[in-house]
């Protein structure tokens, strides 16, 4: 797809669904891509960790990449997840990406593959290699933990290479979050989105958006919608949701929230991957009961009550415990 303009908005980072026999559920995928279509500007395939792409062996994830992109059917651009921490086989996955139709590529700020932080001339020469061989434009990422934290100096420095057109940024950090904006995206040196929780913050220094899973894109697309009609009242409400969902259940991570959060609104794609959890059957109904207060399930729309309510409703009830 050639796209006419910049992505901006709302990025959907595609879960993977598994079924029983611990393979990728395609029927409950394809559900899962016509929820996110509808609020977003763009979609990744395998491109987040909440992806969980890890746990699929090189062939399955090639696979998901070539179904899931023919499933979006140009609908919106794909950026398809290329991350590994050796540039031979982020090229090679690059340019797989490429057959199958992709727009974009992903790739992680990668970590040592030994351990440890990388140096800002090593992550330097890594995008140059991968984006000088890539057929596509790529979107460095960076999420701290599995991948690198490098200085604020690297993104700058990694956004004056050629074919590194966009950044995804997970840091949550408003102090970093404001000066790439204004040393990246201001400065006309590429696009750059962050995650959920401060989306509204990004917008209004001139960011361009944010990447995130569902459901929280259908919170996220109120956002930009209100804010692009400077309904910032409407928008502040939406962002004050992301402080209680999924934060209020954020010692199980992402995949199993956001797995169980699908669930109630009648998309079911399965629990995380084997060995690891789903959320308990308490916080799954706690998590429902949310969404409807909020006005997320329903009819009952939002209001700045219904959030109070919903928060109060969350403070008397214990967190589940590890």
């Amino acid at each position: 797809m050639a796209l006419s303009k910049p992505i901006q908005g709302i990025i959907g980072a595609c879960l993977t669904p598994f079924g029983d026999d611990e393979r990728v559920d395609y029927k409950a995928l394809e559900k899962e891509i016509e929820f996110l279509i509808p609020d977003c500007d763009a979609v990744t395939i395998a491109a987040v960790e909440a992806a969980e792409y890890t746990m699929l062996s090189r062939e399955e994830r090639k696979e998901l990449l070539r179904v899931a992109t023919e499933m979006i059917g140009k609908r919106v651009p794909v950026i398809l997840g290329c991350s590994s921490p050796a540039p031979r086989e982020v090229i090679e996955l690059a340019e797989y990406a490429a057959r199958v139709g992709g727009d974009f590529i992903q790739v992680l700020m990668p970590l040592r593959p030994w351990g440890g932080q990388p140096t800002i001339a090593e992550l330097m020469e890594f995008y140059t290699q991968v984006a000088s061989a890539s057929p596509l434009p790529v979107t460095c990422y960076h999420n701290p933990g599995p991948g690198a934290d490098p200085p604020q100096d690297a993104f700058v420095k990694i956004s004056e290479i050629d074919n590194i057109r966009y950044f995804k940024e997970s840091s949550r950090d408003i102090t970093k979050i404001s000066r790439l904006i204004e040393q990246i995206e201001l400065a006309g040196r590429g696009h750059y989105f962050t995650t959920m929780q401060p989306l509204l913050v990004t917008l209004m220094l001139g960011g361009s958006g944010a990447t995130m899973p569902p459901p929280g894109t259908r919170i996220g697309a109120q956002i930009v919608k209100a804010f692009r009609a400077g309904d910032l009242e409407t928008a502040r409400f939406w962002a004050r949701c992301y402080a209680l969902f999924p934060g209020k259940w954020a010692a199980y991570g992402l995949p199993p929230v956001m797995k169980s959060a699908m669930k109630h609104f009648g998309v079911d794609i399965g629990n995380p991957a084997r060995p690891y959890a789903p959320v308990s059957p308490r916080d799954h109904a706690q998590i429902g009961q949310f969404l409807r207060q909020v006005g997320l399930i329903g009819e009952s729309g939002p209001s700045p009550q219904a959030l109070l309510d919903a928060a109060n409703t969350l403070r008397q009830e214990d967190t589940f415990l590890r």
